[in-house]
C-alpha cells in the first residue's frame, strides 16, 4: 500500500535535559513537507591528459563545500484557535522559554553541535552561538507495514524567512529552515516523554 500524506507526522524535537527531550507535534500541517532525503556529497571531476582518456586518466574530488552546506527545509501548517500556537510560534522564534508550555518544563535546550557529518562537528556560526540559540531537530515520520521517516538534525529557523497568510478558509504558516547537521534515517520517534501541547 502507498503512504499517503494523512500517514505521516511532524515533531520539532528539542535537545536533552536531564536526560528529557521535548517535542512539538505540528498540527494541521498541509501535507507539504519538503527536505532532500540525504546530504550532497563532493563533486569529483575527471582529469585528463590533454583532454584524451588514457591509462592516467583519474578523478579529483572537489572541495567539501557542498557536503557541509546548510540545506533547506520547509513545510507549512493551518492555525487553529484550539490550539497553543503561541508555542509553535515560541519554537520557530528561537525563544530559550516556550510561553505556557504544557508537559513539563518551559524551558528548551538547543540541539546545536550535537551532531555531526562524517565524524565532524560543524564549527559555530552567525549569530554568534548561544546556549539559546534556536536550533531544533526536525523529525517526520510516515506509518505504515514499514515505517519510513527522516530526521533532520539542528534546523535552524532563519528569523524573517517564516511567513503568514491569511484566507477567507484559514490562516497559513509557511516555516523554512535550514538544516545545519545531517540527515538519517528513522523507523521511530525519539524517545520522548513531554509534548509541550
Amino acid at each position: 500500500m502507498l503512504f499517503q500524506g494523512k500517514d505521516g507526522e511532524l515533531r520539532i524535537v528539542t535537545g536533552a535535559a536531564s536526560p528529557t527531550l521535548y517535542y512539538l507535534e505540528v498540527l494541521f500541517t498541509e501535507m507539504d513537507f519538503t527536505a532532500p532525503i540525504s546530504r550532497p556529497r563532493t563533486e569529483e571531476t575527471l582529469v585528463m591528459d590533454r583532454g584524451n582518456f588514457d591509462t592516467n586518466a583519474h578523478y579529483i574530488e572537489g572541495n567539501d563545500e557542498p557536503r557541509y552546506s546548510k540545506i533547506p527545509l520547509s513545510f507549512s501548517c493551518k492555525l487553529a484557535d484550539t490550539i497553543n500556537t503561541r508555542v509553535l510560534h515560541d519554537f520557530l522564534e528561537g525563544k530559550a522559554t516556550i510561553t505556557n508550555a504544557v508537559g513539563g518544563s518551559s524551558a528548551v535546550v538547543t540541539t546545536l553541535g550535537t551532531t555531526t557529518i562524517d565524524g565532524n562537528t560543524l564549527p559555530a556560526f552567525l549569530p554568534k552561538v548561544s546556549s539559546t540559540t534556536p536550533v531544533w531537530n526536525v523529525e517526520i515520520l510516515w506509518d505504515g507495514t514499514n515505517d519510513y521517516g527522516l530526521k533532520y538534525n539542528e534546523a535552524y529557523f532563519v528569523p524573517g524567512e517564516s511567513t503568514i497568510t491569511e484566507s477567507a478558509d484559514g490562516v497559513m504558516l509557511s516555516v523554512n529552515a535550514q538544516v545545519l547537521g545531517d540527515v538519517t534515517r528513522i523507523t521511530a520517534f525519539s524517545s520522548t516523554t513531554h509534548s509541550f501541547i
